[in-house]
């Protein structure tokens, strides 16, 4: 029996996604569980159908996250990456110093690798560079996840919410598109006024003292000479080609998720990794939450929750709402809940709003687009928005209040700058 039978299918919507966005913040079950609950949820209902719901599992994002995954851990396993340690390590005369140069390098190494996969090598390196000098793993780690959280979008390709809206931009009528290196300017904006934030005044606002004790085996460093120094050159020549191919996608006419898949399979070709390697370097989590996620954007819009929405701010903004009111009020809905939810799946499900009201007063879709996708980002508040925000916990000797701290007055800098950014940039109408 479809739910519209017993209640109205915007509500039931409604009652889902309250109870997704209990478990993502409670952690009660993993994420990638949270979402195909939800997801599932719908189809049983008759919300979505079968085709919706798995065509994503088999989409160019899901082939370039999968295929990035695998060159990414390449250059973890050959100690390819590990060279930013002994850079780190020349720079780190001084703990606010340290603290700069963290937030910039896990920036700029997540707009091109797993951000997950940034976030782990990052603590794991800073770890051992606490233990060498004495200085605070407390000051440390929220850095890191600072970084990775704005470093993400300097690619396409550096987080599957982007990723995603370039696809939407692409099929909509008036078919835009994403550059490769479209959010870079303000992304790197965002990651240097952060670092120098962290290292002066928020240097004081994250805590003295771990409120934790390690095993002494947690930051241990690994060890890497025994892997062959032309394993190390091959994953970086396999890793600066993807990159160039990847940008130049117009040039060599071969599609990136393609161009992931194979330099995937020249990192087991090479013999980097194994077979059995290769297929654990997938980063399943994010492709399940991906995929599950993606269709409870349809079903915002095929239930009506989207109208409904656009109606309650159309009535209460009124019909000629300035572009400007309308950008403050996707930072004021999102911000909220890509702190307490993942921010992924934050983005994905306002899609469908954003886009609706920008066409109900005449505004860009592009740049409603790039406001959600900055709003989204903007989880430095708690250690729940993103993946790296709750890996930094544990090794920083966090508590929640931790993040509370730092991150209201950071979360502040980083709206006004992205408001005046997204209104400058893009134009407000086509």
């Amino acid at each position: 029996m479809a739910i519209s039978a017993i209640m109205h299918p915007a509500l039931f919507l409604a009652i889902i996604l309250a109870i997704g966005l209990f478990l993502f913040v409670t952690g009660k079950i993993p994420i990638p569980a949270t979402a195909a609950f939800i997801c599932l949820s719908l189809y049983l209902a008759g919300i979505l159908d079968s085709k919706t719901v798995l065509k994503n599992f088999g989409s160019q994002n899901v082939m370039i996250v999968a295929g990035l995954g695998i060159v990414g851990d390449a250059m973890f396993r050959t100690g390819a990456a590990a060279q930013i340690g002994v850079f780190l390590k020349k720079m780190a005369r001084t703990e606010r110093a340290l603290v700069f140069w963290l937030v910039m390098f896990s920036g700029v190494i997540s707009g091109f690798l797993s951000n997950n996969g940034c976030a782990a090598l990052m603590i794991s390196l800073t770890l051992g560079i606490s233990v060498a000098t004495g200085y605070r793993r407390c000051k440390l780690m929220y850095p890191i996840a600072v970084g990775v959280c704005f470093g993400g979008g300097i690619t396409t390709v550096g987080s599957n919410s982007t990723l995603y809206l370039k696809e939407i931009l692409e099929k909509l009528p008036n078919a835009q598109t994403m550059s490769f290196f479209e959010l870079a300017p303000i992304c790197l904006i965002l990651t240097f006024i952060s670092a120098v934030f962290l290292s002066t005044v928020g240097f004081n606002l994250m805590p003295e003292a771990p409120r934790n004790t390690l095993d002494p085996s947690y930051g241990a460093e690994k060890d890497y000479s025994t892997v062959p120094a032309w394993k190390r050159k091959a994953a970086f020549v396999i890793f600066a080609g993807t990159i160039l191919a990847m940008c130049f996608e117009d040039v060599v006419k071969v599609p990136v998720g393609i161009t992931a898949m194979i330099a995937a399979l020249a990192c087991v070709a090479c013999g980097l990794m194994t077979e059995k390697e290769a297929c654990h370097a997938v980063p399943l989590s994010a492709i399940v939450m991906y995929a599950c996620m993606v269709p409870v954007s349809t079903a915002m819009k095929t239930t009506g929750a989207t109208q409904i929405i656009v109606d309650f701010m159309h009535s209460t903004l009124g019909s000629n709402a300035s572009p400007l009111i309308v950008i403050l009020v996707i930072y004021a809905l999102v911000i909220p809940i890509t702190n307490v939810m993942s921010n992924s799946a934050t983005i994905i499900m306002f899609t469908p709003v954003v886009l609706a009201v920008a066409s109900a007063i005449g505004m860009n879709p592009k740049s409603a687009l790039m406001t959600l996708r900055m709003a989204g980002t903007i989880a430095l508040a708690t250690p729940l928005g993103l993946p790296a925000t709750t890996m930094a916990v544990e090794p920083g000797g966090y508590n929640f209040m931790d993040y509370v701290r730092p991150g209201v007055p950071l979360s502040i800098i980083t709206i006004v700058i992205t408001v005046i950014y997204m209104y400058m940039a893009y134009p407000v109408y086509m």
